[in-house]
């Protein structure tokens, strides 16, 4: 309703799922508790309000910060972790670590635990998903093989074989309301971990917005998709929910799915309340090896070393920023991953803007206007007169070099007058004035 992007689909997912699993996990207090219930729901609604401040201050801004190498290496990282996520699904054995390398070494330690019904299970349905998206695209493949799975599951007795079903759904619709029992104290104590969930989730959904409304030639408006994450999460909480935010794997398959605009999510919710109300013992026999096998099949085409590779050709530094921001993401997590990639994003601007070009000019001839030496040797000079140029702002940064090279030309030329044009200095600062009043000073001297 409030957003921009016509294909993001919003809900829980595995990305701000375990940042909320980690930040209640993080206060203390026993998971699955009514107080974790309790907190967890708080969360949400701390998050939504942080986004909604976010937007009302206009600070969808911040999305030009994540540069295209920053959202393609972090987007690739997410689909990867998200992908190695449900690996535990498809090998029939749980693994309780939400980071990604621990996570790949204890698959790797329990491989022994394999349970080969289920994974038979995920890989067929897998190579089902491949298949139909292949070679029939206009039959909805996820729906398909999830009607399959149950009915074979149905059929053969699934659950009997050691296969992990979905079980028993609770059906009816949530309670409402503001959590109960909620102190400012708790409130205080969740503001850090709602701030960093907020920053992910909106991070993650303008990835996946932009790369959509991309790939469908559309434009959206960072400012509004903060308004709408946010709206989502104070929904979320108040019907007893956690964080949720723009999903790159729901995203991706209700794209592969044939979702075109806002009103698929729409349509998906009034289908979920029903499904909540009448049909939620349809899903009993549904084996977990399958929902597993959809959500890789989901963000396969996500992971992508091209989207990476590509920027080799371009500059070095937009491709290393992708390769931080992807392996920041699977070492270090994806908040850690997400702030590292986009540090590094702005150190190399704030070089490219201090390396700028100080050039001696000369009277081209013949003509009435001043050039570079470097690029018009043969141009005149006047004896006892230095005219330098810089080309950019002049801050902090690049003033003290642009001084020093002011320097090294009264060394090399010994005028007794320098003469700055600064016609192509766009800006300036305080710092920049200062260096300039100190030279000014100094060659009085």
């Amino acid at each position: 309703i409030f957003g921009t992007s016509r294909h993001l689909h919003v809900g829980p997912s595995s990305t701000v799922a375990a940042l909320s699993f980690s930040v209640v996990a993080g206060l203390g207090v026993a998971v699955g508790s009514e107080e974790w219930v309790v907190l967890t729901m708080m969360l949400a609604l701390v998050t939504g309000v942080l986004l909604i401040l976010g937007s009302l201050l206009r600070l969808g801004i911040l999305a030009d910060f994540f540069s295209r190498p920053v959202l393609d290496g972090f987007i690739v990282g997410v689909a990867i972790t998200i992908a190695v996520g449900q690996l535990d699904k498809l090998l029939g054995y749980e693994v309780e670590d939400l980071r990604f390398i621990p996570e790949i070494l204890v698959i790797i330690a329990n491989f022994g635990q394999v349970d080969w019904a289920t994974l038979t299970v995920g890989l067929v349905s897998l190579a089902l998903l491949f298949l139909m998206h292949r070679y029939t695209p206009k039959i909805p493949a996820a729906l398909t093989v999830v009607l399959l799975a149950i009915i074979l599951s149905s059929l053969l007795d699934f659950e009997s074989m050691g296969i992990h079903i979905v079980g028993a759904i609770p059906a009816g619709l949530p309670d409402f309301g503001l959590p109960q029992g909620i102190q400012l104290s708790d409130i205080y104590a969740l503001l850090p971990g709602a701030a960093a969930i907020a920053m992910v989730a909106f991070a993650e959904s303008v990835a996946a917005a932009r790369s959509y409304a991309l790939k469908y030639d559309y434009k959206i408006n960072p400012d509004q998709e903060l308004l709408a994450i946010g709206a989502s999460n104070l929904g979320s909480g108040f019907s007893g929910g956690f964080v949720v935010d723009g999903s790159v794997s729901r995203t991706a398959a209700a794209d592969s799915a044939g979702a075109k605009s806002q009103m698929v999510s729409i349509i998906i919710a009034v289908m979920v309340l029903i499904t909540m109300l009448f049909l939620t013992p349809l899903f009993h026999n549904l084996p977990e090896a399958t929902l597993g096998a959809i959500v890789i099949h989901a963000v396969w085409h996500l992971i992508s070393w091209k989207k990476i590779s590509v920027y080799r050709h371009i500059t070095s530094l937009d491709f290393w920023t992708a390769v931080v921001a992807l392996v920041g993401v699977l070492m270090l997590g994806i908040l850690q991953g997400l702030i590292l990639a986009i540090a590094l994003g702005l150190l190399g601007l704030l070089v490219g803007t201090k390396s700028r070009t100080t050039s001696v000019l000369g009277k081209v001839p013949d003509e009435n206007v001043y050039r570079s030496l470097e690029h018009y040797p043969d141009g005149e000079t006047y004896p006892g007169l230095l005219i330098v140029r810089f080309d950019g702002s002049l801050f902090f940064a690049n003033a003290p070099d642009f001084a020093e090279e002011i320097r090294e030309g009264v060394k090399l030329f010994e005028p007794s007058v320098v003469l700055v044009d600064g016609e192509s200095i766009s800006d300036i600062d305080a710092t920049a004035i200062a260096t300039f009043s100190d030279l000014h000073a100094e060659l009085q001297r």
